[in-house]
């Protein structure tokens, strides 16, 4: 990326593979087998694989895309400014040569 996504914050900001070991529905899982149906631990497997993919993949991954599309906002009113200033050097520039082209005019008629 341009200028390094390093220096944008995250909110978001976990080790992906610390997270992935961290799941609260663990606590479920954990819990005496007899108060637990199979249909219980499918789902609190399904929760825990939930939680790790918002936190490990989507939420990064929308602050990611956040910073960016700010970064294209700044990036183009940047650019429009720098097309700006040179849009006045290039007037200024041609009534430079143009002022000179008269001077040379001038001295060739005399």
């Amino acid at each position: 990326t341009h200028g390094g996504m390093k220096d944008v914050p995250s909110l978001f900001s976990w080790d992906a593979e610390k997270e992935q070991d961290f799941c609260p529905a663990k606590a479920l899982i954990d819990e005496p087998k007899e108060a637990k149906t199979k249909q219980d631990e499918e789902f609190s497997l399904w929760m825990c694989q939930v939680q790790c993919f918002f936190t490990t993949k989507f939420f990064p991954a929308y602050q990611h895309e956040k910073a960016l599309r700010e970064r294209i906002k700044e990036n183009r009113i940047r650019d429009a400014e720098l097309a700006e200033l040179r849009k006045i050097k290039d007037e200024e520039l041609a009534k430079l040569i143009a002022g000179r082209e008269a001077e040379e005019a001038k001295r060739q008629e005399a």
